[in-house]
């Protein structure tokens, strides 16, 4: 366990834990993978999506990526002949909306793309087809996909590779064989993912017994997945067991529920283990509401600063969170991976993001930028006050 312990308090150090909500936080590439990934070890297509991340933003930059993000598109003005889009299988919340400007900001950054169009399917599948098939029609040379509605995107996504684009989709749902049907995935490993929940519990509070698991919809993929390895790796520890699954459907009051159910249940949680920092706020209130002791360790996926807010605000030290990162930045790294494979260059058919779980501290909450905002997101901060001033 001390062995654990120093590994993951370690990693939390060189991942630069201290990032601010909207900042860029570093000057060059090499930090900015640091601070983000916890590695400045990655995949070629990681590190050219990060250099180009790493470029000034300038007000004229600004203006035009906030024309783009708030017109679903835009001619960017270099005379390039390459045009890109971006398919959405729902853009409808703050954390999707960075995600769509991470894909814009990154694509301002290749002067030989001169349009950029977006999509959101709002969470219709027909729609997330029909999205695909629009811009095959429309004769585009670059899809990224969010692939909400997985396998039922596999036709629309081989007319489009058919038609020689190259499509590369992110944050892991498949939708058809990577590397075949379309160029590339690009994900964290999920599994591993699962497993490192498990063993930030335990860092937080070595004495942990009891661990549950929180989920989004039922039976989604995502969940089902780091939840099996999450399994594998508390039969490790002795005493150590997943309690309990509860479907949350990735919102504050779905989670609010299900940890009242768990706390109804259990009485006392040592752990929590889920995607959504933010959906994790219901859990929050529900040991508010039943006027139980924060006395947790909570470990997520995402890093939405909202919860880092109530965490400070808690101001309770059996109250932990661990978080990974909110890998807006994927959007980036697939466009880069879909220009890289137009030029020709070697992409692999799955991008494996490294991550890194590291410790919540004092001053990552910046009530200037909407609670929802990733800490991790490589959007800088000028911009985001401006997307989401009223």
């Amino acid at each position: 366990m001390k062995l654990l312990a120093k590994w993951l308090v370690g990693a939390a150090l060189a991942a630069g834990a201290g990032t601010l909500p909207g900042l860029a936080a570093a000057d060059d590439a090499a930090d900015m993978m640091k601070s983000r990934l916890g590695t400045i070890s990655a995949d070629p297509v990681i590190a050219e999506a990060f250099a180009r991340a790493a470029k000034p933003v300038t007000p004229e930059i600004r203006a035009k990526a906030l024309e783009c993000w708030n017109n679903n598109g835009c001619d960017t003005g270099t005379g390039g002949k390459i045009k890109v889009a971006y398919a959405d299988g729902f853009g409808e919340n703050v954390w999707r909306r960075v995600t769509a400007m991470e894909f814009i900001e990154q694509a301002l950054t290749y002067p030989e793309i001169g349009h950029i169009q977006y999509s959101s399917a709002r969470g219709d599948a027909s729609k997330a087809i029909a999205d695909i098939q629009a811009f095959t029609a429309q004769g585009v040379d670059v899809i990224v996909v969010f692939a909400d509605h997985g396998k039922a995107l596999g036709p629309a996504i081989r007319e489009a590779k058919d038609a020689g684009i190259e499509v590369v989709l992110h944050n892991g749902t498949e939708a058809g064989t990577s590397g075949k049907d379309y160029l590339s995935n690009v994900a964290e490993n999920i599994c591993q993912m699962g497993k490192e929940f498990v063993k930030a519990v335990l860092v937080g509070n070595p004495n942990a017994k009891s661990i549950v698991a929180l989920g989004g919809t039922p039976g989604n993929p995502l969940s089902a997945s780091w939840q099996e390895c999450a399994e594998k790796e508390a039969a490790e520890h002795p005493g150590v067991k997943i309690v309990g699954k509860f479907d949350t459907n990735w919102t504050q009051e779905g989670t609010f529920n299900a940890v009242s159910a768990a706390l109804s249940q259990f009485g006392k949680v040592d752990g929590y283990i889920y995607e959504y920092a933010d959906g994790f706020r219901g859990g929050v209130r529900a040991y508010e509401t039943e006027k139980k002791p924060e006395d947790f360790v909570v470990a997520l996926r995402t890093d939405e600063q909202g919860l880092f807010c109530d965490w400070e605000a808690a101001d309770h030290d059996a109250f932990k969170v661990y978080y990974s990162s909110g890998q807006n930045y994927q959007a980036r790294i697939a466009l880069t991976a879909a220009m890289m494979g137009k030029e020709g260059k070697t992409v692999p058919a799955k991008i494996d993001v490294p991550f890194s779980m590291k410790p919540v501290h004092k001053g990552m909450c910046n009530k200037a930028l909407p609670m929802e905002i990733s800490v991790s997101s490589l959007v800088d901060r000028d911009t985001l006050v401006k997307m989401f001033s009223k």
